[in-house]
């Protein structure tokens, strides 16, 4: 029942869609079962006594049940290839939003490539399932209903005759759905495990093949599709056992229903109408049965890609964001409704704090202290594995201290007294420009890449912070910020990318710069022209900054070493 409660959450936006192809079904139903009758009446009636207008009426009726049912089913393709694309749609967006709402750095901590390929190959079952398969099943069921209630009034006990099947069928699909279901879960985890290392594999060219490894990865990659492909084989060859048992217990009804009629007609109980009738009434009874249960595999594997999309969704959500992808990008409106008039320079403090990730055995941060003033310039030092990144990822709410608390806190118009703190969560990001370390473009242009921190962003703006990122170098590119850019920043130097990177964040309209090693590709003379540029146009911002350079810490007016705890 659990399944079912999340795909009609799921389905919110086609119910309707739904409950239209249910009722274009139950016609379709309809008008086979009334081609069942008048095929009786029109042999065992029409054809011994009818007159020649009573033939041509007949076949009239006949011909527009068999056109009614051809466009109902060109109908009912339509909306199921309408409602499946726009499921799809609805559930990736859905899911995508989650990602910005999970727990960062968990143990559930999940792969770029297993997201993928639960984006692609999970949501797509789920949602055929879901507008397709059940919808199709309730008809199904409706249809079986239909032609049982029928086929009773014809003769009852050839009826529960072939009801009686039923239960010894409920009983091996039970069996088998168990099997099954285990079977989906291993093939799916295996499609990820391929799907993760040929990303990887992607985004790591250059590497591999300076470390001579491209033969090596590839073997692996070759392991795990034999992996695969004897997985596959396995829970194909039990489906088409299981499907052979299913087909011949059917069968073998149908072939009962052919022999009753045949002794019904040897012994004038029954007409070649009604004989005719058996056998269409016994294929509308299998046909729905063998239906279900070919769907069957299909709702079992769907199960399995529920739970995969279940644990994409997330056991909580980041501090604050109340599962919200509103929340978990931060509005600074919610945290700065608050604030009273006459109030100025934000600061961030940090009491007392201790942070370990879910897969470590020691702190990453321990008992720290420390208060980040409004308008100050300060730099953090330190060895690797310190807890630089950890502070910063503290300060914006992507992860709660074990201990002590984060706050932001406005001071007064002369800077002398806080009047305002507020603990950190996700409704505080949008008080932080965060530029964190390496590469962090994608593909598209420069604009897009810039805009992807200010969607509305002007000309003027974009020059702006270009100007500031000493970034100019942007306007002598073929197309200017039009420019297409590769994956992570493909055709630009490191120190290019960089720069831009830092110009996306200045676009921010946050009052605390966190800015991790941003200039760790640049050489000196442009990281000084850098962060003077930086320091002179927002001097009544908070900047914090990562960095392992000396000469950068000097430009500020403050310092902080970390140790490793």
């Amino acid at each position: 029942m659990n399944y079912l409660s999340w795909l009609w959450q799921s389905i919110r936006g086609v119910r309707l869609n739904v409950a239209l192809r249910v009722a274009v079904g139950t016609l379709q139903v309809s008008l086979g079962l009334a081609m069942v009758w008048l095929s009786k009446r029109f042999i065992d009636d029409t054809i011994k006594n009818g007159s020649d207008q009573d033939v041509a009426r007949m076949v009239g009726l006949l011909v527009l049940t068999v056109v009614g049912n051809v466009v109902l089913r060109q109908v009912y393709y339509y909306l199921t290839s309408v409602a499946t694309i726009r499921q799809s749609n609805a559930l990736r967006l859905s899911m995508f939003g989650r990602l910005f709402t999970r727990k960062l750095y968990s143990e559930k901590e999940l792969l770029s490539g297993d997201v993928t390929s639960r984006f692609s190959k999970d949501v797509e079952l789920v949602s055929e399932v879901a507008t397709a398969k059940i919808p199709q099943m309730m008809v199904t069921a409706i249809q079986l209903l239909g032609a049982f209630l029928m086929l009773r009034w014809f003769d009852p006990r050839l009826a529960w005759a072939l009801v009686l099947l039923t239960p010894l069928a409920l009983v091996f699909g039970k069996f088998v759905s168990y099997r099954l279901r285990k079977m989906t879960l291993k093939i799916r985890e295996g499609e990820s495990r391929i799907q993760m290392h040929v990303q990887e594999g992607v985004e790591n060219n250059a590497v591999l093949r300076s470390l001579g490894s491209a033969p090596w990865v590839s073997e692996r990659l070759d392991s795990m599709q034999r992996t695969l492909h004897h997985d596959v084989v396995r829970q194909t060859r039990f489906s088409v056992i299981s499907r052979l048992a299913f087909g011949g217990a059917f069968g073998l009804g149908y072939l009962l229903a052919f022999v009753w009629g045949g002794l019904g007609l040897r012994n004038g109980t029954i007409t070649f109408g009604v004989m005719t009738s058996f056998l269409q009434l016994v294929g509308q009874i299998q046909g729905p049965i063998l239906s279900i249960l070919n769907n069957a595999p299909r709702l079992i594997h769907a199960t399995a890609s529920i739970d995969r999309l279940q644990e994409l969704q997330g056991d909580g959500s980041v501090n604050g964001a109340e599962g919200s992808l509103k929340g978990a990008m931060g509005d600074a409106s919610d945290g700065a409704k608050n604030v009273p008039e006459g109030s100025s320079g934000l600061g961030v403090r940090l009491e007392n704090v201790s942070f370990r990730y879910a897969t470590a055995d020691h702190d990453a941060v321990r008992n720290y202290t420390h208060d980040f003033k409004p308008g100050s310039k300060t730099a953090i030092m330190g060895t690797t594995g310190a807890g630089k990144t950890t502070l910063f990822r503290l300060m914006l709410g992507l992860v709660e201290p074990r201990e002590g608390r984060v706050l932001v806190y406005f001071t007064d118009s002369c800077g002398s007294a806080s009047v305002f703190e507020q603990p950190v969560s996700a409704n505080t990001c949008d008080y932080f420009v965060y530029v964190p370390q390496g590469n962090t473009l994608m593909s598209g242009t420069v604009r897009y890449n810039l805009q992807l921190a200010k969607p509305d962003a002007t000309e003027e703006e974009l020059r702006h912070v270009l100007q500031v990122a000493c970034a100019e170098f942007v306007f002598d590119l073929p197309h200017g910020l039009d420019t297409e850019l590769g994956e992570r920043g493909m055709g630009l130097s490191e120190g290019q990318a960089q720069r831009i990177a830092v110009a996306r964040g200045l676009l921010r309209p946050g009052s605390v710069l966190l800015l991790d090693e941003i200039s760790s590709a640049l050489d000196e003379p442009t990281e000084r022209t850098l962060f003077q540029r930086l320091f002179d146009n927002f001097k009544d911002k908070t900047v914090i900054l990562v960095t392992h350079r000396a000469a950068v810490a000097e430009l500020c007016d403050g310092e902080v070493r970390l140790c490793i705890t």
